[in-house]
């Protein structure tokens, strides 16, 4: 008999598929890892699985140790909080997952996905509650979202702070972030038996993207490595055009502000994997893409591949494919098909393209 009785062995593992109908008018190959097929639909799951082993082994930010019994924390935007809850609901701990305000809009199908697991949701305490209100006018417009954003870690700080069996993961800081999604790229070496001409995706925390690439060349495979960030996103890359050459893009600046305004002190000291990965000289180019070509992308990859997938997932393509128009015939350009868009059917036909 052939069975598995852990779940959890089911993360990973995942195919990797060339696309032969969208990538037919490019000379290079595009091959696209299916990470929607993880058991929560999407890629965290291998980040949620190695930062909760880790913390069970008190490998935390601060040395607090996950017990058996524990609370996990987090907070989170999308796939990150199915994930935690998928992982620990295996495990057994109870698990405090709080959402951004952008996630609560309309008719989240995402937050029906989070409360099958059974985790205690809620949602971030607002920005107004941890800076000045002046201070806050002052942030430009379209980065109030990350406002939020900040706001939530110092949610997760308060609670950890406030119950000794609280641990909180902090994705956006966790090195077992990036470390779990290696095996992405081990996978990928194994697959095209090491043949990676160029290598990218979408960059919210950073760790698939520098995760990757440190396995590729960690198995001496050195390709070019792109990453890509919505318009106008919360995102913490700054780029001043659509197109970023490395030397040309940074972590945003206000983000290291808005820290300082909210005096998260741990933030202060520490580097996030977004900066962790930019002093290692990775990525060699930046993208931006707009919603509509993510979700024009997206909407190909389902009609002429059958691959049911994100925005996140259109935009990794929609720039993998100009990447393999540089590129030469039986060369190989790879990236992610993030997640399953049924967690976005609540703003569907009008997806929006977040990290």
């Amino acid at each position: 008999m052939q069975y598995s009785s852990d779940m959890l062995k089911m993360i990973g593992n995942t195919p990797l598929l060339k696309l032969n109908k969208i990538g037919k008018d490019v000379a290079a190959n595009v091959f696209v890892k299916l990470e929607n097929m993880n058991p929560s639909g999407s890629y965290k799951d291998r980040m949620a699985l190695a930062m909760v082993e880790a913390a069970e082994k008190g490998l935390t930010w601060n040395g607090k140790k996950l017990e058996p019994g524990g609370i996990v924390c987090d907070a989170s935007a999308g796939n990150t909080a199915p994930a935690l809850a998928f992982v620990c609901a295996v495990k057994g701990y109870h698990v405090k997952l709080c959402v951004y305000k952008p996630l609560l809009r309309g008719d989240s199908a995402r937050l029906k996905i989070i409360d099958a697991y059974g985790p205690e949701v809620c949602a971030c305490d607002p920005p107004s509650d941890f800076m000045d209100m002046k201070l806050l006018e002052d942030v430009p417009e379209d980065l109030k979202e990350l406002a939020w954003v900040v706001a939530g870690k110092m949610h997760m700080s308060r609670l950890e702070a406030e119950d000794p069996a609280v641990v909180w993961l902090d994705q956006i800081y966790n090195k077992y972030n990036y470390i779990g999604q290696m095996n992405i790229g081990y996978e990928v070496v194994n697959q095209l038996d090491g043949k990676v001409d160029a290598w990218g995706c979408s960059d919210g925390s950073g760790a698939t993207l520098l995760g990757v690439s440190l396995a590729l060349k960690e198995k001496g495979v050195n390709p070019l490595t792109f990453g890509i960030v919505p318009y106008g996103s919360e995102s913490y890359m700054y780029l001043d055009k659509p197109e970023c050459k490395r030397g040309e893009f940074r972590v945003s600046d206000i983000s290291r502000q808005l820290i300082d305004w909210m005096g998260l002190k741990k933030w202060q000291t520490e580097k996030s994997i977004n900066e962790v990965m930019l002093e290692m000289g990775y990525p060699d180019e930046f993208y931006k893409v707009s919603a509509e070509d993510a979700r024009k992308m997206a909407n190909r990859l389902a009609r002429e591949e059958g691959i049911y997938c994100g925005m996140s997932s259109g935009a990794n393509v929609h720039i993998a494919l100009k990447i393999a128009e540089r590129l030469e015939k039986d060369q190989n350009v790879v990236t992610v098909i993030v997640d399953r868009r049924d967690r976005y059917l609540g703003e569907y036909p009008n997806d929006i393209y977040v990290v």
